[in-house]
């Protein structure tokens, strides 16, 4: 908010304006690290006993949600200006990272919360697959879909 409001009156030079892009940009990759490490701590100590089969079903249901909302959506754009090229649709379908939000949200539940604790490993479950199965695929799905090249 103060470098928002340094940059409106105009006291950032160029230079510095430059600068503060890159600059943020690294503090939110080292706060999400923080963060992704401290769950990380936190759910090594959680047991996935027992709950293979709804953690499973839970990544499926997300995927299947988020094609859900993407295809329908832009079948409604289909004839407009607005169209999103087929290859665009499978990207925003896969590409669909979730991540510290959603373990955040998850995390700030109540204790007393019935099933908290399963809540939240299904929780972590979801991201963890979005971010190393989506995440570490996303790249190959760009090259068979013509949109990057290397």
């Amino acid at each position: 908010m103060v470098v928002g409001n340094f940059r409106s009156s105009g006291s950032i030079s160029a230079a510095g304006r430059y600068a503060l892009g890159p600059f943020w940009e690294y503090v939110a990759f080292v706060a999400n690290s923080l963060i992704f490490l401290l769950i990380g701590a936190q759910e090594a100590q959680q047991h996935f006993n027992g709950l293979w089969v709804p953690v499973l079903l839970a990544i499926l249901l997300v995927t299947l949600g988020r094609a859900v909302a993407i295809y329908p959506l832009c079948a409604l754009f289909a004839r407009s200006r607005r169209k999103v090229d087929v290859r665009h649709q499978h990207l925003l379908f896969w590409g669909g990272l979730r991540g510290a939000f959603a373990l955040a949200l998850a995390l700030s539940l109540p204790d007393d919360l019935p099933l908290h604790d399963v809540i939240i490993v299904m929780t972590f479950a979801v991201v963890a697959f979005s971010v190393f199965a989506q995440g570490l695929t996303i790249t190959p799905l760009l090259r068979h879909l013509g949109q990057f090249k290397q």
